[in-house]
């Protein structure tokens, strides 16, 4: 179930609740890694395609990254947005490769970004099965969140899953 605020004690939720660029910020205190996961379009997610106006998956672009900090894994994200938006602006996604989404996202002041919805994990999930079939050692989710970022009226899904070892990076003001 996803909500609007999240109830999470530890120094995590000064991340979640960040608007900002995390990877900008996680880069900014350790060596960022942004390693590709293989993806399917069929993998997209009931949420996602909800938040995108319940288009079929064959109509849908997905990239999914695993994120590392100092050589430990500390984020999967994933981004869902319609196929005919690579056509436009949002092209530049197919050619990130390595890159954070940031580097498109933060770079125009007009791109919004939505408020987040949470969610905390459970077995179940698809999230929490996807992390599963990644065999990333001694992870354990800590929380979920999703937004939104919208160039003129188009707009992408950004789904970002936490994992324990973010909780070994002090959030620092800047």
């Amino acid at each position: 179930m996803w909500t609007k605020n999240i109830k999470i004690d530890s120094k995590l939720k000064l991340w979640l609740l960040d608007m900002k660029s995390l990877s900008y910020r996680i880069r900014s205190i350790a060596k960022l890694e942004i390693i590709p996961v293989k993806t399917s379009v069929k993998n997209i997610f009931l949420n996602e395609k909800k938040e995108l106006g319940n288009i079929k998956s064959e109509h849908l672009y997905l990239r999914e990254v695993l994120i590392y900090a100092d050589k430990l894994p500390i984020m999967y994200a994933r981004t869902a947005l319609p196929l005919k938006y690579l056509r436009g602006f949002w092209h530049k996604i197919k050619k990130l490769n390595n890159k954070p989404l940031a580097d498109i996202v933060f770079e125009r002041k007009m791109i919004k970004r939505s408020d987040f919805k949470f969610k905390k994990p459970s077995i179940n999930d698809e999230f929490s099965r996807k992390v599963t079939i990644l065999n990333l050692k001694n992870i354990k989710i800590l929380a979920t969140r999703q937004s939104t970022f919208q160039n003129k009226n188009k707009k992408v899904v950004l789904t970002e899953v936490f994992f324990n070892n973010f909780e070994k990076f002090d959030y620092l003001d800047e």
